[in-house]
Parts: C-alpha cells; sequence; structure tokens
C-alpha cells in the first residue's frame, strides 16, 4: 500500500501515532506532494503538535492553490462567530435547535475517531441523554482561508444541523 494511502487508513481509524510516522515518511518521499503535506498538517493537529501542524499546511499552501493555509482564530473570536451565525439562523432553523446545547471542542477525540466519527467532521451531534451539538473549531479553521469563509461555513453547518 501507497505510504500515503496507508497514513489516511490510519489516520480515519484513530491511530494518530502510526497515521503520524507514516505521513512523515510519505512528506519525505514525496516532498512536492501537497495532499502528503496537508495530511500531515491534520495528523500532526490530532497529536498535539500545533506547530509541525502550521509549517506542513504551510509547505502544502506553496505547492498547491487547492490546499490555502488554514485561518486560525482564538476560541473567543470562534465562540462569537457561533453566536453570531446562531442569532441568524432562519426561525426554523432556530426551532430545531432550541433544545438543543452547542458546544465548541478543538477536535474530536481519539476514542471518538476509533468508534467511527470522522477526524475531519465538522460537528458531532448526540442526541441521548441530551441533544448536544459540538463544532470542532479545527477543522473548520482547516476549510477556511479568510475570516469571511469561516464565517460563512459555520453559518451554513448550524443552518442544516
Amino acid at each position: 500500500m501507497e505510504l500515503l494511502q496507508q497514513a489516511q487508513t490510519l489516520y480515519r481509524a484513530g491511530d494518530m501515532h502510526d497515521a503520524l510516522e507514516v505521513a512523515q515518511a510519505a512528506c519525505e518521499r514525496k516532498p512536492h506532494d501537497a495532499e502528503a503535506w496537508w495530511l500531515l498538517g491534520c495528523i500532526s493537529r490530532h497529536t498535539e503538535m500545533p506547530a509541525a501542524s502550521e509549517e506542513a499546511f504551510r509547505r502544502a499552501a506553496q505547492l498547491s492553490k487547492r490546499r490555502p493555509a488554514p485561518l486560525r482564530v482564538g476560541e473567543t473570536a470562534f465562540q462569537k462567530l457561533v453566536d453570531d451565525a446562531l442569532a441568524g439562523l432562519s426561525r426554523d432553523a432556530r426551532k430545531r435547535l432550541a433544545a438543543t446545547r452547542v458546544q465548541i471542542a478543538q477536535l474530536p477525540a481519539a476514542a471518538a475517531v476509533r468508534a467511527g466519527v470522522s477526524p475531519d467532521a465538522l460537528v458531532l451531534r448526540v442526541r441521548q441523554p441530551e441533544d448536544v451539538l459540538t463544532l470542532f473549531q479545527v477543522n473548520f479553521e482547516n476549510r477556511s482561508a479568510a475570516p469571511g469563509d469561516l464565517a460563512k461555513l459555520v453559518g451554513r453547518t448550524l443552518a442544516k444541523a
């Protein structure tokens, strides 16, 4: 199996440390592969290596316009984006979320990934014992290159929840 594919498989299975080793090897073997660097950036975030993650994302952005560097915002700024998006929801969307507790986490937990949640998921909704919608800040940021992109993505995601 090709290294990049093997790293993706391990990443999706929640085996982050092995995925990290394989992704690093993929980047060493193919240093001009933006997808390998992007995956390394994602995995590095999950293994609590933010500086290495940002460097990998920067390399991916240099290699491909399809992979712009993610926008990073602080927790307070992200909470404000969520609050603004909630306030701007349609009446129907507000009604659907009325009994839902909306919370923010950095990333899906390793146990959740091993249980089948995508490590790149934007949200996780658990309805029992209470209705909780968790937004994963880093995954929103990874898909956003500019503040407007991030605000739109948060708004669209909440409107569909």
